[in-house]
């Protein structure tokens, strides 16, 4: 399949496993400059020698999108590696808590939200001037079950 994305650089949150991994494959598949994001460095570096990229097609950085100031840096870091972006694709996320609701604790609902719901909307925030400069961007949102289960 051809997507004409061919040259165009692509940022994944979340590309260092799961859904954000296999789509960060299939971006490169396609052509395009990937940078992959997730919480551990090192799983971030494992996931980027897995995808085996071309030299410069691919780069790989740490980043906690529930930390405005690790947003801050993952945009400096991709800029400084690749410029602008066309593709973003929020694909982080954090399992929901477990359990009744009367068991739950305001933190277990703080994390899923800092990094569910609003990761993806500082990210994006972030990153738009970036995807409008080209006058192409794409913004793709990934949910999990999260967003359907009670």
């Amino acid at each position: 399949m051809d997507l004409k994305i061919a040259g165009k650089k692509a940022l994944v949150t979340g590309g260092d496993s799961g859904i954000g991994f296999r789509t960060a494959q299939r971006l490169l598949d396609e052509g395009a400059t990937v940078v992959i994001s997730g919480h551990h460095s090192d799983k971030v570096q494992e996931a980027a020698e897995e995808l085996n990229a071309a030299p410069g097609q691919m780069h790989a950085f740490a980043a906690d999108i529930a930390d405005l100031e690790s947003i801050a840096k993952l945009r400096e870091q991709v800029l400084s590696s690749t410029g602008d972006i066309d593709i973003l694709v929020n694909s982080a996320g954090v399992g929901s808590p477990q359990g009744k609701l009367h068991e739950l604790t305001d933190a277990d609902w703080t994390e899923t939200l800092e990094v569910d719901l609003l990761g993806p909307v500082r990210t994006t925030s972030a990153f738009l001037p970036s995807l409008r400069k080209g006058g192409w961007g794409r913004i793709v949102f990934i949910a999990s079950e999260n967003a359907v289960q009670p």
